[in-house]
């Protein structure tokens, strides 16, 4: 009968179990880091690209707001011209014309500024503000995004301005005037013809529109500098940005 020996295997030395577990506890460890390097390299990515929208969006708040500025001032021309005709005592048949027109036109082009903030408000409620990794870009961009509030505080200003000259417009000027001036299908003013009048020359009535019309006035300019700034802290942030992040 053929006898079997089994083999007797020896303990594994310390060295043996403590390789083993280094060797283990460096591919945990390895993974680890690679892994985390995968998500550092993927939300720098997204970090890049939230930033190059934001650019855009400064792009088109520096288009939008100097198109606004342009606005304004043909809105100041007209309104100074409309506070030094209704100031004569005397008009020609001419001028209470350009009155009418430019009275009409100037509200017109008085309008609101429109700021792109897409991004940042996206960035703002999706909580990737964090991809922002630089303290200073981040204060940047939140300095920037708080000037925001000035303008909307000129914007309301502005409209309640409009809103208060509209309501003694009709104590001055005729309304089926004003709409015949009006172009119905392109929806452009031109200035109206034959005797055109005022409905009033009481002083009282004039004065108190154009004291209306001052304010207006005023705000306006208000408003006009604090896009002017806006407009600055737009192009500086651009820059700013292009070069942290080394964009073109």
């Amino acid at each position: 009968m053929e006898v079997h020996h089994h083999a007797h295997h020896g303990k594994k030395k310390w060295t043996e179990y403590f390789w083993e577990f280094f060797m283990l506890f460096l591919a945990i460890t390895l993974g680890f880091i690679v892994e985390n390097w995968r998500e550092h390299i993927v939300e720098h990515r997204r970090e890049k690209q939230y930033v190059s929208s934001m650019i855009e969006d400064l792009k088109s708040d520096t288009i939008s707001l100097n198109v606004y500025l342009s606005n304004q001032r043909i809105a100041m021309t007209g309104y100074d011209s409309v506070i030094f005709l209704l100031n004569q005592k005397e008009r020609t048949t001419e001028q209470q014309r350009r009155l009418y027109y430019l009275t009409r036109i100037a509200l017109r082009y008085n309008d609101f500024p429109q700021l792109e903030g897409n991004t940042y408000e996206q960035m703002k409620s999706s909580g990737n503000l964090r991809l922002i990794r630089e303290q200073n870009v981040a204060d940047s961009i939140s300095h920037y995004y708080s000037k925001t509030k000035e303008t909307d505080l000129a914007t309301s200003q502005l409209l309640l301005r409009q809103q208060s000259l509209l309501s003694i417009e009709g104590d001055l000027f005729d309304g089926v005037t004003l709409h015949n001036m009006l172009d119905k299908k392109t929806f452009a003013f031109a200035e109206p013809t034959g005797n055109i009048q005022l409905i009033t020359d009481d002083r009282m009535i004039i004065n108190k529109f154009i004291l209306s019309l001052h304010y207006l006035f005023s705000i306006t300019l208000y408003s006009m500098n604090a896009i002017r700034n806006q407009i600055n802290e737009a192009t500086q942030l651009i820059l700013f940005l292009k070069d942290e992040y080394h964009l073109k």
